[in-house]
């Protein structure tokens, strides 16, 4: 790779001699011709702006996907010059380099690969008009258009094998393998397959550059190009489950024995021992088949410690499947501790900050975050939703960039995730006496089963309703939350998921409760257990991923030190903020002396006081911080969730790029609990960015609450919290009973709506 020298006789050679064009607006990225081997690279080289190499600073490393990350960023500027063939050049890269950017819009991703399409018609481009019909290919299977995205791969293949373009013909064999398996026609993948690995027997070894720093120096990792290997892995995979859906077995282990033997394929294992463990379920062979997808699962997340939130995600979407099987394999052999460990593997939390001085390179990166604070703050007072859309982007890629520089490359510090294997010894040993661990999953069977941690055993538990029917009773029950109606809809939803596990709750003390999907959002807390709601008979937090309990089971959570002395608290509200038409906040003044009276010595930024810079000090400086105001979400743009200040909104993801946090924040905001929440737990909004920041208790509302509930639960916990030795899950349970208790907020839309987010 190299930069800022521009490569004769690529599309961006000619982009730029056109009257000096971008000429310091880009910089020039040199792949390598072996990038070619890259379905989605017409040219060996594609441009990132220049200012994002201005962020990351000088000798900064460039991992692959913060390489193409950057790529992304410089699709929107290249547009401004029209639809050019550089502009589709780039669009190509960023969307192929990119997928779980290109798979979240899946309009977008169709509009971007037909525009690239046109940028190369007509201009004697062919290889790149062949390669542009394989990404149109791909947007129409996102959008569900499969007939459409066969016509395209024929398409392109036709092309392609005119120009005698091998790695891109091997590519086109590749998605029409993968689309014909998809609708069930079997025999017709196997033959794209076999075809694709012809073509293969007959081209060059190859290999290809690892990473390279900003300067563009590059380092030389000796393997086969990091395309032929995916497409040769991928024909071999192709082939081995279409022989498998045929019912061919014999002839899939010999092909598995051939993918295993190729020096060519790619070197990560996943896909390999994901087949295999499926492989060997067909076989009857239960016992081995958990094994090895087990180790599957190892492989897929080995470097999970320091991958960016899209790849986690893109990880984890692409192996749900995987995961179901994994799972369910286990329960089947009577193995429900290794069924948890399986789900604490799904954990997409953001990987811990290394200790010590921040990189001097994080310096530009946060002036960055500044700017873009100030762009979303117009836009959000605008109410423009489409450039909230582009600025979350945006916060994405920073915080991103910002991970890369804080861990450094992969190979180098700390990155040991847990395996399957020690997240299920450690999680019996997180749970002690008197708690309860309870994860709620769907199976592939439609029933939603219950593992239950407690006395360092776990157990599995089946509901007797199936599983899509106890989703579907969410939406009426959080619409009772919202409109104070019912409940029955809370109490019928409530007492189906306890009722497997009522025994175990009988002694329980402390409920831990992790939920995927719908049934995140429901406060199980407010669920009936025995005619009175859970809260009365135990406390209950609400924990993103059974993947905390296994590292505080492990014993790698450390330990933060506590500051000498009584905690340092910091209440900051806006009543009323000058740039928004809302109504006042007139009980702030009244929780505030609620946090005074139980932390006399707490700092108050009330109103004008309360600006963003000085809430921003807060957050790094404090233990425990009062957050209130108004604030807003919206799940199109989780990054801009916001609570409003007196000069301007707070977002999520400045809170999320802090370098440190409280131990307790308390969001008293309408909707400050709310997130978008990715597989595996990870989620995204206000109260998820104090938790990435390393906060280990969040108190937020996932729904709008009234004032007098927010000053009636907030006395009562500061009243608690003010006590010798109050643990903060006790002090909230006693606001929610006190709340409960008055019939002014007894419903539980009301005393319900405070929940504990987050840590042990």
């Amino acid at each position: 790779m190299s930069g800022g020298a521009r490569e004769a006789g690529t599309v961006f050679d000619d982009f730029f001699a056109g009257a000096g064009a971008g000429q310091d607006e880009f910089v020039t990225l040199h792949l390598g011709e072996d990038s070619l081997t890259l379905p989605f690279m017409v040219e060996p080289v594609f441009l990132i702006p220049t200012s994002f190499l201005h962020d990351l600073g000088v000798g900064s490393t460039l991992s692959f996907d913060l390489v193409f990350a950057a790529a992304w960023e410089a699709v929107d500027p290249l547009g401004r010059y029209g639809p050019t063939p550089a502009f589709g050049a780039q669009v190509l890269a960023a969307l192929g380099g990119n997928p779980q950017r290109a798979d979240a819009d899946s309009r977008r991703h169709l509009r971007l690969a037909l525009t690239a399409l046109g940028t190369f018609r007509g201009k004697g481009l062919r290889r790149h008009e062949g390669r542009a019909y394989l990404e149109l290919g791909r947007a129409l299977e996102r959008c569900r258009r499969n007939p459409d995205a066969l016509t395209a791969y024929e398409r392109g293949r036709a092309l392609l094998e005119d120009e005698g373009d091998r790695h891109g013909l091997r590519a086109a064999h590749a998605r029409l393998a993968l689309v014909m398996g998809s609708i069930g026609l079997y025999e017709q993948s196997l033959l794209h397959a076999e075809a694709g690995q012809r073509i293969g027997r007959g081209l060059p070894p190859a290999e290809t550059a690892g990473r390279a720093d900003a300067a563009g120096r590059a380092e030389t990792a000796g393997r086969p190009a990091l395309g032929h290997a995916h497409i040769t892995a991928t024909l071999h995979f192709r082939r081995v489950r279409a022989l498998m859906r045929i019912g061919f077995l014999d002839e899939a282990e010999s092909a598995l024995e051939d993918w295993r033997q190729d020096p060519d394929a790619a070197p990560d294992r996943y896909e390999l021992l994901a087949t295999t463990g499926e492989l060997r379920l067909l076989q009857d062979r239960s016992a081995e088949a958990v094994e090895v997808l087990t180790d599957a699962v190892d492989a897929r997340f080995a470097d999970a410690a320091t991958a960016s939130l899209p790849v986690r995600t893109h990880y984890l979407e692409n192996s749900v499947e995987l995961f179901g099987k994994a799972t369910g394999a286990a329960l089947h052999l009577g193995r429900p501790e290794l069924a948890a460990g399986l789900l604490a593997a799904m954990t997409g939390r953001r990987p811990r900050r290394p200790e010590g001085p921040a990189p001097a390179a994080l310096r530009p990166l946060d002036q960055e975050i500044h700017a873009l604070a100030l762009r979303a703050t117009r836009a959000a007072v605008a109410g423009d939703a489409g450039m909230l859309t582009v600025h979350d982007d945006r916060a994405r890629i920073l915080l991103e960039a910002r991970d890369a520089l804080l861990h450094g490359p992969q190979d180098s510090g700390e990155r040991t995730p847990l395996t399957v294997a020690e997240l299920t010894r450690a999680i019996p040993r997180a749970v002690g006496p008197g708690e309860l661990a309870l994860a709620y999953a769907r199976s592939s069977q439609n029933e939603l089963v219950v593992l239950a941690v407690a006395d360092g055993t776990v157990v599995s538990r089946t509901a007797e309703l199936p599983a899509d029917r106890l989703e579907k009773l969410v939406a009426p029950a959080l619409e009772e939350c919202l409109s104070r109606s019912g409940p029955a809809a809370v109490h019928r939803l409530g007492e189906a998921l306890l009722a497997p596990v009522a025994d175990l709750l009988a002694g329980a003390s402390r409920v831990f409760v992790t939920a995927q999907g719908p049934l995140a959002d429901f406060p199980f807390h407010a669920a009936p257990f025995r005619g009175r709601p859970l809260v009365h008979h135990a406390e209950v937090r609400s924990l993103p991923s059974l993947g905390l309990l296994a590292s505080a089971g492990a014993g790698t959570r450390p330990a933060r030190p506590r500051r000498p002395g009584a905690p340092r608290a910091v209440f900051a509200a806006v009543e009323h903020p000058a740039y928004e038409l809302l109504p006042p906040l007139t009980m702030l003044r009244t929780e505030a002396e609620a946090v005074r009276t139980a932390f006399p010595a707490a700092g108050v930024l009330h109103d004008e006081r309360a600006t963003a810079s000085a809430v921003l000090d807060a957050v790094v400086s404090c233990d425990v911080l009062h957050l209130a105001g108004h604030a807003a979400f919206a799940a199109e743009h989780p990054n801009m969730a916001r609570i409003l200040l007196a000069d301007r909104p707070l977002f999520a993801f400045e809170v999320a790029a802090a370098p440190a946090a409280p131990r307790l924040v308390n969001l008293s905001g309408c909707r400050a609990g709310a997130e978008r929440r990715h597989l595996g737990g990870e989620g995204e909004g206000l109260a998820a960015s104090f938790l990435a920041a390393g906060t280990e208790i969040v108190v937020a509302p996932p729904w709008p609450v009234r004032d007098d509930a927010a000053l009636a639960f907030n006395s009562v916990l500061y009243g608690e919290l003010a006590r010798p030795g109050r643990e903060v899950g006790e002090a909230v349970r006693s606001a929610q009973l006190a709340l409960l208790a008055d019939p002014r907020f007894a419903h539980p839309g009301l005393w319900g709506a405070f929940t504990v987010l987050g840590g042990l």
